[in-house]
Formats: structure tokens, C-alpha cells, sequence
């Protein structure tokens, strides 16, 4: 598969790269985004690059030795008995400007925590006569090395690079697939390179899902778990909080009962969860995100959702070989579960979009109850639930209101939905007294036009943040 995107990061390191000698630049993320890959993009001939194991540090010295020996003859014939002495008789060899990459720093951290300080010195020392870039899959490990006030690299990095998946319309430009199927490929491969290289693999995406995550050997079966062992070694509480959210259960007093683990307990590995993207604090809108009582929380990366959705359950099925039942229910509510990535895709290509006259705050999701009255009557006589896929504030009029449906099935008449969607905003609180600006997001061409905006796959990818 040809590179794709990374152009930002790519010019963010390569002008870093350019200016004087001796930064210190930092590059992470989750494993299988391709920053390995991305950093070689900016190798040079001088340079040097040694990725880690999770071998003793003097196996990792000599390791290092030996790659700095292919660019700078016979380096590796002394013993370096320090991280120290290795660096210093570096410094001293190395051509000036050179840049000394240490992919999957934390396995170096692990073995010898006194490297970030003997790091510290060398970059405080003003004495580098190279550039050092260090790398790591463990989220947690690098923001704590590098954005932790009581850390010895805290405010060394002149470049910090969180490296995120690549975006949808990405694919959409580099692959030979429509709008629509992009979309639905992108609600199991998320944005994760590697997932897609191995995807390319096979002739159909039934093909993929049972040999890369529902076969018991697929290279993907077991790639949650890899995921979390990235950033901790106790790996069970995420889990248990993955697979509760998978199957449906998103206020927190309810994963924990699921759990069988008090609120309290379940917040340390929330946040990091959160921390690393994995889940998804929602507030309906309108709402403040610290203090609503409301929230709900989801599987942020498309990936996970799937995995947590539609293999963790069928586990049972697939030890005994009945893939093919596991594959029917996956075809049964796969609409389903593309039509949440979808809703979520809307959201953002709406968020701060100049689209249907206006320019929008972040869209958001909106839920709850609200009263419902008999004619003539004060009193309620009971409630409603109400649901809103999109919903957005003009920044230029904020008497104006988006409300938007996103539907993921095929073609349906424009008028029923708008005539549904518009009956709902009657009984919306925010919706009182304001303007209301209509939208339809759909998978397909609609059997009939209505007066109101429409967004389609091609629409909503367009407009998604570059």
C-alpha cells in the first residue's frame, strides 16, 4: 500500500529537522499507525535508526551499537557499559546534524530507568551535535515522560507528535472504492493503516473478517489485548470495561454493575481509556461535559466497536468452528453498527463547517425525556424519549439550530423522514424559539426530495477535517 496522508507530520519533523542541531523531537501512538514508517520517510544517509526490544539493557547497547556501526564503521567494537557513554561516543562520531531515532523508547525506560535523565543532561548540556527522535506504542509511557511536570524530559521536545489514525476520506482518495463502501469498510478497519494493508489481503470483507479476527489464528484476533498491553500490564480491567460498553451498556453505574467493580474503582482505567482514545465521553447537546449527569460513554475507534460488538460475544461459537453463523449475525446488524460510525462521521463534517448558510459550533449528539401534554391540559400526563443524531449551534446566529437523521439503509422517501424529524423538534427543549435548519444524512438517493438539506457518503467525506 502506498503512503498515505502524514503529510503535516511529515513537514512538522522535517522543519524541525531542518533548523538547528541537538532537539529532542517525540513521536507516538497506538500501535500499526505507521510511525515507524513515517519516521523512516525522513531518514537520512548519516542518520540512525534502532528499534527496542524488551531484551536486558546491555543486550539493548549493543543492539544499538551495531546499528550505529553500519553508518559509522567499527562503533560497535568498544563495550558501552552505560546509556551515557554510548551517547557521549555518539556525539563524538556522529556526523554533525545526524538524527539518532530510538523507536519503542519505553522498552529502553523499562530496563533502565535513569535513561530520560541521563537524556535530560545531554540535551541541557547545549553539547548535541545530533538530533535525537524518540518513539513509543505506549501511549501513557510517552505523555508521562514528556508532558508530566515532574519528568526529566518535561519541556525538552522542540516537536511532540501524537500520531492519530488517518481519517476516512483518506482511504476514500487512495483506494479503489465508492463513497459508501469506504464507509463501511472504515466501521471495522477504523483508521489504522496496517489493518488495511492486511485487508487488501483478500478478495471480499467477509473473506477478511474470518480469517484476520474471526479465525482463531488470524494475525487480528487478539489485537485488543495487544492494544492494552501497550500501556499496562493489568489488562483485565479494560477489558471488562471494553466488552461492557460493546454490548450496549454505556452509563457508567451500569458498566460497573456489569463489571462487578464500585463507579469509584472504574474511573483510574477510564480515564486512561479515554486518554488513549479507545472510548468516548458523550453529553447530549447543549449540555456541560463536566457537570451533565447524562453521560454515556462509547467505543471511540471503529476497530474496537466492532471487535467488542460482534466477536467478543461469539466467542463461544467460534471455538467450535460456526463461523458462518457468527458471519450471518454480523450481516443481520453490520447496518446497524455502520450507521453509529456514520452518525459520528456527520458530526464531525458538520463541526465547524461553513455548510446550508452557516458556520457551525461542534455538532453533537442529543437524548432524553420530555413532558408530554394533553390539549387543554397543564400537567403532563406522561414522557417521551427523544432522539437527535445532529445537532449544531450557528456561530454566526445563535438563534439557529441544526437538526440533522442519519440513516444507514436503503432508499427511503425524503418527505416521511423530514416529516418525522420535524415532528420530534416539536417536543425538543433546545429547539424552542429557534430556527430550525433541517438535514438528512443518507446512505442512498432518496425515492423522493423534501425541503430540507440532504448529505450523502461522497457529502459527508468531503467535508470532513483535512
Amino acid at each position: 500500500m502506498d503512503f498515505i496522508d502524514r503529510n503535516k507530520e511529515l513537514g512538522r519533523l522535517e522543519a524541525a529537522l531542518n533548523g538547528c542541531k541537538g532537539k529532542l523531537l517525540v513521536v507516538y501512538g497506538r500501535r500499526r499507525l505507521g510511525k515507524s514508517r513515517l519516521i523512516k520517510k525522513i531518514l537520512k544517509e548519516e542518520d540512525v535508526y534502532y528499534e527496542a526490544t524488551k531484551s536486558e539493557s546491555a543486550t539493548q547497547r549493543l543492539g544499538l551499537a551495531a546499528s550505529v556501526a553500519l553508518s559509522y564503521h567499527d562503533f560497535d567494537k568498544p563495550t558501552y557499559s552505560t546509556w551515557d557513554s554510548l551517547l557521549s561516543a555518539f556525539n563524538n562520531q556522529c556526523k554533525e546534524g545526524a538524527t539518532l531515532i530510538l523507536d519503542e523508547f519505553p522498552y529502553l525506560v523499562e530496563r533502565d530507568a535513569s535513561l530520560p535523565s541521563t537524556i535530560q543532561s545531554i540535551v541541557d548540556s547545549g553539547s548535541m551535535r545530533y538530533n535525537l527522535l524518540i518513539c513509543g506504542s505506549s501511549q501513557r509511557m510517552m505523555q508521562k515522560l514528556v508532558l508530566d511536570g515532574s519528568e526529566p524530559l518535561y519541556g525538552r521536545a522542540s516537536e511532540k507528535i501524537n500520531l492519530g489514525p488517518i481519517r476516512a476520506q483518506y482511504w476514500w482518495h487512495a483506494l479503489n472504492l465508492t463513497a459508501k463502501q469506504v464507509i463501511e469498510e472504515y466501521s471495522v478497519w477504523g483508521g489504522v493503516p496496517r489493518y488495511w494493508v492486511l485487508r487488501e489481503q483478500y478478495c471480499s470483507l467477509d473473506n477478511a473478517l474470518e480469517n484476520l479476527i474471526l479465525d482463531e489464528q488470524g494475525p487480528l484476533v487478539e489485537e485488543p489485548e495487544a492494544l492494552f498491553l501497550d500501556d499496562t500490564n493489568v489488562i483485565a480491567p479494560y477489558i471488562s470495561i471494553m466488552t461492557a460498553i460493546g454490548q450496549g451498556n454505556a452509563k457508567i453505574s451500569r458498566i460497573a454493575d456489569v463489571v462487578g467493580h464500585k463507579v469509584s474503582e472504574l474511573a483510574p482505567v477510564m480515564k486512561n481509556l479515554i486518554a488513549m482514545h479507545y472510548v468516548r465521553k458523550e453529553v447530549p447537546f447543549g449540555e456541560d461535559a463536566e457537570k451533565s449527569k447524562k453521560t454515556l460513554y462509547v467505543i471511540d475507534d471503529p476497530f474496537l466497536d466492532f471487535y467488542y460488538r460482534f466477536v467478543v460475544p461469539a466467542r463461544p461459537l467460534l471455538s467450535i468452528d460456526r463461523t458462518d453463523v457468527v458471519l450471518q449475525n454480523i450481516h443481520n446488524h453490520m447496518a446497524e453498527h455502520v450507521e453509529h460510525i456514520w452518525e459520528r462521521l456527520c458530526q464531525i463534517a458538520v463541526s465547524g463547517n461553513n455548510m446550508f448558510g452557516h458556520t457551525w459550533n461542534a455538532a453533537a449528539h442529543w437524548w432524553g425525556k420530555v413532558p408530554v401534554f394533553k390539549e387543554g391540559r397543564k400537567t403532563p400526563t406522561g414522557n417521551r424519549e427523544l432522539e437527535f443524531d445532529v445537532v449544531a449551534e450557528s456561530m454566526d446566529d445563535r438563534d439557529t439550530i441544526l437538526v440533522g437523521e442519519c440513516k444507514w439503509k436503503s432508499a427511503d422517501h425524503a418527505e416521511r423522514l423530514l416529516a418525522q424529524l420535524q415532528e420530534k423538534v416539536k417536543y425538543a427543549p433546545f429547539a424552542k424559539g429557534k430556527k430550525i435548519v433541517y438535514a438528512l444524512f443518507l446512505r442512498e438517493k432518496p425515492l423522493s426530495t423534501a425541503d430540507c438539506e440532504m448529505m450523502f457518503p461522497e457529502d459527508v467525506l468531503n467535508n470532513l477535517p483535512k
